[in-house]
């Protein structure tokens, strides 16, 4: 008995010292105990793009919504590609370079699929393609696949935002409408949140503050509505 609850005592001991925990808000904040999504990364499912620049960190919370992502939609798809993740935080979280957020670990950014499934390497510097020119949707944006990654992160996840490009937002809300989801999903609709600067090559995924992170500075919730 003492030895069960000298183990179990260890546990929470380290639980509760070792946890990831974001710090303070979005775009001013920290990360302490940071996680590597190297502990998730699975070539054939998950891959970090942009390695050298060091931001490969986050909460255990999004390393979590980025694994599900991938096994999620490896499933509905076998053929899919993987979920290609840009920049997170770096390790003790901050600002970093290109970013004004990403300071607290709840950040990421991720491709959207493509419908030829092809991947972009992982040494590729930059964003390999536009899926918006013009204001409008190229040929290789899949509607039906991110839409599904978009429902999934919603329903199954502690997701604050998902900034997407204009262009995308009005595809959702179109794909939507055609299968009859709009009413079911509106909550993801509503998450979907239209910013067009940077978004389209990626989606910018976000968190909100975790349980296990008391010193995390939340952002104000948005609209209710679908926002279509």
């Amino acid at each position: 008995m003492k030895i069960i609850f000298l183990i179990t005592l260890t546990y929470i001991f380290h639980t509760f010292t070792y946890a990831s925990e974001a710090v303070g808000f979005y775009s001013s904040g920290s990360l302490d105990n940071s996680v590597s999504i190297d502990n998730y990364q699975n070539p054939k499912l998950l891959i970090k793009l942009f390695r050298s620049r060091g931001q490969l960190y986050g909460t255990h919370e999004l390393g979590q919504a980025l694994d599900g992502l991938s096994a999620h939609m490896s499933l509905l798809y076998p053929t899919i590609e993987p979920v290609q993740v840009g920049d997170m935080s770096s390790v003790n979280g901050g600002k970093i370079p290109r970013h004004k957020s990403h300071q607290n670990g709840l950040d990421a950014d991720v491709v959207y699929y493509r419908i030829n499934e092809l991947a972009q390497s992982p040494t590729d510097s930059e964003w390999a393609e536009y899926f918006v020119n013009s204001g409008k949707l190229n040929s290789n944006f899949h509607s039906l696949r991110n839409w599904e990654a978009f429902k999934y992160l919603v329903e199954n996840h502690s997701v604050s935002r998902i900034l997407v490009d204009g262009a995308v937002k009005k595809d959702m809300c179109r794909i939507a409408k055609e299968r009859g989801e709009s009413a079911t999903y509106q909550e993801v609709l509503r998450r979907l949140r239209i910013e067009n600067t940077v978004h389209k090559t990626h989606y910018h995924v976000r968190l909100k503050c975790p349980s296990g992170s008391p010193k995390c500075r939340a952002q104000v919730e948005p609209p209710q509505g679908s926002g279509c």
